[in-house]
């Protein structure tokens, strides 16, 4: 009788599946997972913050909120690296340490670490740190960024919001992005929809061989499923010379080149490319390039804009040739220049012939000794004797300090100095383009 009452009660319920063992399950985005995430660190650092270096629109993409402080008062900042030698060196971005005075590095594992920086790069938003342990640490396989495809998959693996070794998978949407912000153009930046959240930056993108491939970055607010990351293959260059030099040595072919407006491009029947500003004889010697030249390509490739221009000369070693695509008075030519280190600093005959400018050690800074009439320093109004107290804001108490600071001067269009005259001081632009 019992028998027969429980029938029916077993008709009416559901056998539950069997599941699937792991090893049918475990995919190839579970392998990858598993094997790059102890390379995968969470980031955290005290910061002694005086104001935002990060208010413009562009730097609102990045994944951490930047409040506008009172005055001077301890912040910190959180985010992602990953070990890219067994030595304990991470690579993450540079806004994640910035004035930052203490570093502590996570592993998965839970062990923390102090971590010192040994070189940063802001151009590139990219640091070096070296993690202050010994030992052997796990390390993750940088692969390459030169042939990716849109559509592959690719896994974000970082800390958003403080939540570690959090994973995000998604596709390749774009190579070579490049992100307007007010005037400046961001260029060669890798898209992905994988969902890329505060914290994350300084994390790695990776390929589904488990690969770097790119090095989170940043993420639109209010947007959905658009975040970017730095190519590795540009990446592993700045990598290299902050591993070498603590800094990074750019590259230039001895020439200023600019953005043309719509109407210039226009006028040429051009789509994209650059103008060429200035042209610097007395610091790179040539004659091939001239200053209103239009510059459609580099090395086969059309140029987008100065971003991509500065881009592509940033992945070419001191000695490598740049082929470029020349237009000048309605006929195309070509050059190949080679790519040289940027001096470091301007010696006094190449501040002479870029500013028009000679000093001398003074009282409260440095002594306009000489001025040259047409020059950028001669059309400003600067007289002998006036004294020069910074540049940009930053203190010059030497001629050392002051042509190492006026170097900047070679890939801009003109700087800010502070300048004593008399009783008052008061700010002088040099513009280098009009002269």
């Amino acid at each position: 009788m019992a028998a027969a009452c429980a029938a029916p009660l077993l008709l009416g319920m559901q056998a539950t599946p069997a599941q699937e063992p792991r090893s049918v399950r475990e995919t190839q985005v579970v392998k990858v997972v598993r094997q790059v995430s102890p390379s995968v660190v969470y980031v955290s650092c005290q910061q002694r913050v005086q104001n935002n270096p990060f208010a413009a629109p562009f730097w609102d993409l990045f994944g951490r909120d930047f409040p506008e402080p009172l005055g001077p008062q301890e912040g910190s900042s959180l985010g992602s690296g990953v070990i890219v030698d067994p030595s304990g060196y991470v690579l993450t971005n540079e806004h994640v340490i910035y004035g930052g005075t203490k570093i502590r590095v996570t592993l998965t594992n839970g062990k923390s670490f102090d971590a010192k920086v040994v070189g940063t790069a802001p151009e590139s938003d990219l640091a070096l740190l070296r993690i202050e342990g010994e030992g052997s640490f796990p390390v993750a396989q940088l692969g390459r960024s030169d042939d990716l495809m849109i559509g592959e998959t690719v896994i974000a693996v970082g800390n958003p919001f403080g939540l570690s070794n959090t994973v995000t998978v998604g596709v390749l949407s774009a190579t070579g992005r490049t992100i307007n912000s007010g005037k400046r153009r961001y260029s060669d930046f890798l898209q992905t929809d994988a969902a890329i959240n505060p914290g994350n930056s300084g994390g790695p993108l990776l390929n589904i061989q488990g690969q770097i491939i790119g090095i989170n970055t940043a993420i639109i607010r209010d947007a959905q499923s658009i975040g970017f990351a730095i190519p590795i293959d540009r990446a592993k260059r700045v990598m290299e010379q902050l591993r070498s030099y603590g800094q990074v040595k750019p590259g230039w072919l001895g020439f200023l080149a600019l953005d043309p407006s719509e109407a210039y491009k226009r006028k040429l029947g051009e789509q994209s490319g650059v103008v060429v500003a200035r042209v610097y004889p007395f610091a790179y010697p040539q004659d091939q390039i001239k200053e209103g030249d239009y510059i459609t390509a580099m090395n086969g490739k059309p140029l987008e804009g100065t971003g991509d221009f500065n881009a592509r000369l940033s992945m070419l070693s001191s000695g490598q040739a740049a082929d470029l695509s020349v237009l000048r008075d309605g006929k195309r030519a070509s050059a190949r220049l080679r790519v040289e280190y940027m001096p470091e600093k301007l010696t006094p005959a190449m501040a002479w012939e870029l500013l028009g400018l000679k000093v001398a050690p003074g009282r409260g800074g440095l002594t306009v000794s000489s001025v040259r009439e047409d020059s950028p320093a001669g059309a400003t109004g600067l007289k002998t004797g006036d004294t020069i107290v910074a540049v940009e804001d930053q203190p010059v108490k030497s001629s050392e300090e002051f042509l190492t600071k006026a170097r900047s001067a070679l890939a801009s269009t003109g700087f800010v100095m502070t300048v004593g005259r008399g009783a008052w001081t008061y700010y002088v632009t040099l513009n280098l383009i009009q002269r």
